[in-house]
C-alpha cells in the first residue's frame, strides 16, 4: 500500500535534514508524524520516526539535563495560586493561556507545538493567579517532569476538545496517563500530596465551543457524573467571563483584608487563606506575635454588620476585613 504522503510532509523532511539541534529535530519529527496519514502503508515509516524521536529526545535531554532540573521540575510559584493546563495535543491550552494572560505560548495546527512549560499571570479582580501551559500528554510523549509539575500544582484544569472524534475516549486516556504516575482527578483533592498517590482538585473545560459539530451532550454527561466543568469558546466569548471566577473558587482560597484600629481599611494587598480559615488563622498570617496577643477582632463584610465583634474561632469569608485588637 503506497504511503501517499502530503507535500508539507516532504517540506518538513527537508527542514529535518538541514537542522542540527537535537531539540529542534524532535519538534520537526513530531510534526512529520502528525502530518503522516495513518494506515498500513505508513506503519513502518511511523515506527522509524518514533525511533528517531526517541533518539534525538535522549540527545537533547543529555545536552540540557542541568537546565531542565532547574527550569522544568521547579516551576516558580507566583500569584495567589497555581493552575496547570493539561490536555491532549491541540486541545486549546496555548490559546487559553494567551487569552487570559500576557504570555505568548506558541499556537499551531500541528500537535506538540508546546515543548516546555509556559507561565502566565491571570488577573482576577485585585489578585493574580498563575496559569501554566504544559506540553500535551499522550501515549507517544511521556515526560516525567510534566507529571511532577501536575502532582504539586494547586489546581488541574483538564481541556477536552469538543470537536474531537470521541471525547469520552480522550477523557479516559487522560485519566489513565495520569494514573500511571499515581495522579488521580477529584472534585476536591488534597492540597499537598500525601505519600505516593496525589489526589488533585480538578476542573474540566470543553474547548472550541464555537464549532457546531461538537460533543456537547457527552461532555455534559462527563461533568454530571465525575468532575465539575463547563464549555468555553474564545471566539464567541462563551464562558470567558466565568472562567477566572470559577478558577478562583476551585482554588479553595479566600482573600482577607486588614484594618488597623482607628484607621481606614487597607485594600492594597489581601492576605490569602484557605477556605475555612478563622480569625486566629488570619492573625497568624499577619504576624505571629499579633496572634499570640490577640483578644478579639472586629469584622466588616457581606455576611455581617460593620464592625461586628467576633472571637478567634470565627470562620472568615472571601472579602472580609479584619481588625485585630490586643487590648
Amino acid at each position: 500500500m503506497p504511503a501517499n504522503l502530503p507535500p508539507n510532509y516532504y517540506a518538513a523532511e527537508k527542514r529535518l535534514r538541514e537542522e542540527s539541534d537535537p531539540k529542534a529535530k524532535v519538534k520537526i519529527l513530531k510534526e512529520m508524524l502528525a502530518l503522516m496519514p495513518k494506515h498500513k502503508g505508513t506503519e513502518h515509516l511511523q515506527g522509524e520516526l518514533k525511533k528517531k524521536i526517541s533518539k534525538f529526545s535522549s540527545l537533547s535531554q543529555k545536552k540540557t539535563a542541568t537546565q531542565q532540573s532547574v527550569s522544568l521540575d521547579n516551576i516558580p510559584r507566583e500569584g495567589v495560586g497555581q493552575a496547570c493546563l493539561v490536555g491532549l495535543p491541540n486541545s486549546g491550552k496555548s490559546s487559553l493561556l494567551n487569552h487570559f494572560t500576557n504570555a505568548k505560548s506558541k499556537v499551531a495546527k500541528f500537535p506538540f507545538s508546546t515543548f516546555k512549560p509556559v507561565l502566565g499571570m491571570m488577573p482576577y479582580e485585585d489578585i493574580n493567579i498563575e496559569l501554566v501551559d504544559l506540553p500535551p500528554i499522550s501515549l507517544e510523549y511521556d515526560e516525567q517532569y510534566i507529571y511532577n509539575i501536575i502532582r504539586l500544582t494547586d489546581l488541574v484544569i483538564i481541556l477536552l476538545d469538543l470537536h474531537t472524534a470521541d471525547i469520552s475516549a480522550d477523557y479516559v486516556l487522560i485519566k489513565e496517563l495520569l494514573a500511571r504516575h499515581n495522579i488521580f482527578l477529584k472534585k476536591q483533592g488534597d492540597r499537598k500530596p500525601q505519600g505516593a498517590e496525589a489526589y488533585k482538585t480538578t476542573l474540566l473545560i470543553g474547548t472550541k465551543y464555537d464549532i457546531e459539530d461538537f460533543s456537547l451532550e457527552i461532555f455534559k454527561k462527563i461533568i454530571a457524573s465525575d468532575i465539575p466543568g463547563f464549555c468555553l469558546s474564545l471566539i464567541n466569548d462563551q464562558g470567558v467571563k466565568q472562567f477566572t471566577e470559577i478558577v478562583f473558587k476551585r482554588l479553595d482560597i479566600i482573600r482577607v483584608y486588614t484594618k488597623t484600629p482607628g484607621k481606614r481599611k487597607d485594600f492594597d494587598k489581601p492576605y490569602i487563606l484557605f477556605k475555612g480559615a478563622n480569625v486566629i488563622d488570619a492573625a497568624r498570617a499577619i504576624h505571629k506575635e499579633l496572634a499570640e496577643n490577640m483578644k478579639y477582632a472586629r469584622i466588616w463584610g457581606r455576611e455581617k454588620y460593620d464592625g461586628q465583634r467576633v472571637d478567634r474561632e470565627y470562620v472568615l469569608n472571601d472579602g472580609d476585613i479584619i481588625e485585630i485588637h490586643n487590648k
